[in-house]
């Protein structure tokens, strides 16, 4: 059945948007960061997203920074060529991306089970930001190298989940709010 979570993979959350400042989130974060992992503070932030803190900092993920390159361009390329989700592309950026991509407005990444970005599409401009802080193709975007952001928290939790500005772990990232969610193989059930 179309839109069916359980064949779909897609959760809905059940723990509403951030309702504390992002005043309160920022300071939240850098008492974490500090190693403050106790700090009353944190209880402000959202459980979803202070676990995922607390996971991140537990592996001692960098507060800044950009994340690493798992690829060479030429093996980008034959990994996308025999990743399972190639031939969905068209599709994906039919229903994401209608009409002209580059003046989109968003942005629309799709990675693998790793959390390396493999397609990143969309608004031009946007994409030119969003590379500023490494959100680029080949890109590896896990919670174990970036910390808290949809698409490794996505992966990590094995659902969907939106990441709101300063809920990010990297403060590079804090200016984006982002949405992930896994894409699961519909016979076996592992991430693609």
């Amino acid at each position: 059945m179309i839109g069916d979570p359980v064949s779909s993979g897609w959760q809905p959350s059940r723990e509403p948007a951030p309702a504390a400042s992002r005043l309160l989130i920022e300071r939240a974060h850098e008492e974490l960061v500090a190693g403050n992992i106790a700090d009353g503070r944190l209880q402000n932030v959202r459980s979803l997203v202070r676990e995922s803190w607390e996971r991140s900092w537990r592996q001692r993920v960098g507060a800044e920074g950009l994340p690493p390159l798992d690829f060479t361009a030429d093996a980008l390329d034959a990994y996308r060529r025999a990743h399972p989700l190639a031939g969905a592309m068209d599709t994906i950026r039919a229903l994401l991306l209608p009409g002209s991509a580059d003046d989109a407005g968003v942005i629309v990444a799709v990675g693998d089970h790793a959390g390396r970005l493999l397609w990143v599409e969309g608004d031009l401009n946007q994409r030119i930001l969003s590379g500023e802080m490494g959100f680029v193709e080949g890109a590896n975007w896990s919670e174990r190298a970036v910390g808290t952001s949809a698409p490794g928290t996505a992966l990590e939790l094995g659902a969907s989940v939106q990441i709101h500005g300063a809920e990010h772990y990297n403060r590079l990232v804090q200016p984006w709010s982002c949405t992930a969610a896994p894409v699961f193989d519909p016979e076996d059930r592992r991430i693609l």
